[in-house]
């Protein structure tokens, strides 16, 4: 632009800090719609999560119980603390076998606002590049 065409307001060095200002709120206010989002998406993916994690507990519950029940009646009376034995042990290495994948899921999952750091980084490459190409 030249300053024939620039409106008075932006003419000079408060014009120049205006237009700083400005594109600074611009810059903000876009990195925080992204934020926004993603915490949005974050929020959503919890909730989701945890309502699945509880009706598969108590889905598990249930039938955990129902099935050690049909076990106990259906063995004969010398093998009822066996089954009960071995029904715990399986119970403990599937609960260790979810815990194990819970924590492989969660270090493969992707950081918390990824999207918002990434544009972040790229801003603060960004201004240091003009810093020092200035200098």
């Amino acid at each position: 632009m030249n300053e024939a065409s620039e409106s008075p307001r932006f003419r000079g060095l408060g014009g120049s800090l205006r237009r700083f200002a400005d594109s600074m709120i611009e810059l903000l206010e876009t990195r925080m719609e992204i934020l926004s989002l993603e915490w949005a998406e974050e929020r959503a993916n919890l909730t989701r999560l945890l309502l699945v994690v509880f009706a598969i507990l108590v889905c598990l519950q249930l039938a955990l119980v129902f099935g050690l029940l049909f076990l106990l009646l259906v063995v004969g009376e010398q093998n009822r603390v066996a089954v009960l034995g071995i029904a715990a042990l399986v119970l403990v290495m599937g609960a260790g076998g979810g815990a194990l994948w819970l924590r492989f899921w969660l270090k493969r999952r992707s950081p918390m606002f990824e999207t918002t750091i990434a544009e972040l980084r790229k801003d603060r490459e960004w201004i240091r590049g003009r810093v020092r190409g200035r200098s």
